[in-house]
């Protein structure tokens, strides 16, 4: 017995959802449990797996296609009919025509007229990754050919993408059409964050005035204001344009998750209020009071 996985997942015309992902991992794990052999057919964009127009389906005696729409719909009844030879189920589908029901020899409804069950998706296992903000920098032309923000931002990009972190970024901008941003909005979103990654000089101190542990990655060669900031606040956790790889990143946020900097966060903020204090003597003395 040999099973091939399915679904819109499947197909390069179809940019399929996270939930269908999720209803091909709980039919893969009874898989996995009942000790039967399959594989999930992937689209070549995901660049995973196999790809049902490449297999033999001879090879399998089953095909079961896995959430989302079923019915009269392009690539589906191309991908039934390829495995004609096979018993063909379809699992926790939205029924939206007939014609789905003689494309398959068994179908279990998420739902169809009359018919609603729980979508397979919320009995998947979850993640537990860490959440990550991360605030990009421009290319800041006052820097000149010093600026290394393109570079630097892919690198985070691709790293994102590569170790697949969930991630939100968080813009400083006070203004993007057509609204205005509040401080407010921005540090209540660094708060429900786990780590911060950034290439701004106020997201380094505003991840560390929210408790959070930041990766402070300064975009310009040589360092400039990340980097100083970096040094006025004794945040140790820097890495200048030239140094932020793939595993340079690995390896901050394996310190910052592993809680080793929770007491230098601390340090950081402190040392913080204290310069504000003493920016507010100051201050207070150009004023002869």
């Amino acid at each position: 017995m040999r099973v091939l996985v399915a679904g819109w997942f499947s197909f390069d015309e179809v940019i399929a959802t996270v939930g269908d992902e999720l209803g091909a991992e709980a039919v893969t794990g009874w898989l996995t449990e009942l000790g039967i052999d399959h594989d999930v057919a992937w689209a070549p964009y995901l660049e995973r797996g196999v790809h049902w127009r490449d297999v033999d389906p001879a090879g399998y005696t089953h095909l079961v296609f896995t959430t989302g729409p079923v019915g009269d719909l392009p690539g589906l009844r191309d991908l039934t009919a390829a495995f004609a030879g096979a018993r063909r189920w379809a699992v926790n589908v939205s029924v939206v025509d007939d014609a789905a029901r003689t494309m398959f020899d068994a179908v279990w409804e998420r739902d169809a007229p009359g018919v609603t069950r729980p979508d397979l998706a919320i009995g998947a296992p979850a993640a537990d990754s860490p959440v990550v903000a991360v605030a990009f920098a421009p290319l800041q032309g006052e820097y000149g050919d010093r600026s290394r923000a393109d570079r630097v931002r892919g690198v985070i990009e691709e790293w994102l993408a590569s170790r697949a972190l969930p991630w939100f970024p968080v813009d400083t901008d006070l203004y993007e059409k057509p609204h205005p941003r509040r401080p407010a909005q921005v540090e209540a979103l660094l708060r429900r964050c786990d780590v911060v990654v950034s290439m701004r000089l106020h997201g380094l101190v505003l991840g560390l005035k929210n408790d959070r542990p930041v990766i402070a990655c300064d975009p310009i060669a040589g360092g400039a204001k990340v980097a100083g900031q970096a040094r006025a606040l004794d945040w140790p956790l820097l890495l200048d344009a030239d140094e932020v790889t793939a595993e340079t990143l690995d390896a901050a946020l394996a310190r910052c998750v592993s809680g080793e900097l929770a007491g230098a966060v601390g340090r950081s903020r402190d040392r913080g209020e204290a310069g504000v204090e003493e920016a507010r003597r100051w201050f207070t003395v150009q004023l002869g009071r």
